[in-house]
């Protein structure tokens, strides 16, 4: 099942227009001013998230963790980024801090949209750049689909692929997925496998490209593996994987990727140096309107337990 989480924000401030009759002039209302969160649990419609940034300097950065990990998971990562420039982290409905979800199911686009209000409310401005582990990536996706000024450039770390379903889940023993499908049912998050299904299947329709925006994609090396599963059945998963994550590469021209290869899936504790460093890089490629590269993580790629 899919872990990390805790952890995405960034930030976006909107100006408020308000035109106010007055005989044939009309006047403009100034910017409606948000106060700063650094840390804090801040109101977003029926949902009280918790939010936690630190560092300074633009473009600042959001992590959104995995299913069922709060931002305390990427703790260790966010510290190192925030040396470069502003990092938040956040909980997710249902996690940490955060109060449990206002609906059930809680479906990605939800989340996508809790996300962009708690920025939005927080005070914090873009355009951002956009960490999604795992599940995180499907929800970064969406954000950046449904607000594209807002976002800078983009780090997707291990990330969902809009054919998880039919290409890896479908690999998995059956009583492996019949796990999974009844751990997802104490997910405190309130995701379902059928809500995270739609979630898949409404990026597939509705993702775009980034045009020429950084983007670094981060791949596992090493397969998760499940109770009972063949070293054979384990790398025929991992090289649908593998496959699926080098298609993430479509999202933007200006894209690079790195397998950690001696990393699991949860990279922000097995390779939390080259994590860090390629969110640094993408940084620097936005500050410098420029390439992404992989020159300074290529040598952070065999990080990990030996």
């Amino acid at each position: 099942m899919d872990h990390g989480t805790r952890i995405l924000v960034g930030a976006v401030a909107t100006t408020v227009l308000a035109g106010c009759a007055g005989g044939t002039r009309s006047t403009v209302a100034p910017p409606a001013v948000h106060p700063v969160v650094s840390d804090g649990v801040v109101n977003v419609g029926a949902v009280a998230l918790h939010l936690h940034c630190i560092g300074d300097g633009a473009p600042p950065v959001v992590i959104d963790a995995g299913l069922g990990l709060g931002g305390a998971a990427w703790l260790d990562v966010q510290r190192a980024v925030a040396e470069t420039t502003r990092t938040c982290v956040y909980d997710r409905a249902g996690i940490g801090y955060s109060s449990r979800p206002a609906e059930l199911p809680h479906t990605n686009d939800t989340m996508a949209r809790e996300l962009h209000e708690l920025l939005l409310r927080a005070g914090l401005v873009g355009p951002f750049v956009l960490v999604g582990h795992s599940m995180g990536g499907v929800n970064v996706r969406l954000y950046a689909d449904q607000h594209p000024t807002e976002v800078a450039g983009m780090v997707l770390v291990d990330a969902m692929n809009s054919e998880q379903v039919e290409r890896y889940w479908s690999l998995m023993p059956k009583t492996a997925l019949d796990e999974f499908h009844e751990g997802l049912s104490h997910v405190s998050e309130g995701t379902t496998y059928e809500t995270l299904a739609s979630g898949l299947a409404k990026m597939q329709a509705e993702s775009r490209s980034i045009g020429d925006l950084p983007l670094v994609v981060l791949t596992r090396g090493k397969e998760d593996g499940f109770p009972g599963i063949t070293a054979e059945h384990a790398a025929t998963m991992l090289r649908a994987w593998h496959d699926m994550q080098q298609e993430l590469l479509h999202l933007s021209r200006n894209a690079v990727q790195v397998v950690a290869v001696n990393s699991h899936h949860n990279m922000q504790w097995d390779a939390p140096h080259l994590v860090a460093a390629s969110i640094r890089e993408t940084v620097r490629a936005v500050r410098a309107h420029g390439r992404v590269s992989t020159d300074t993580l290529a040598p952070l790629a065999t990080e990990g337990p030996q």
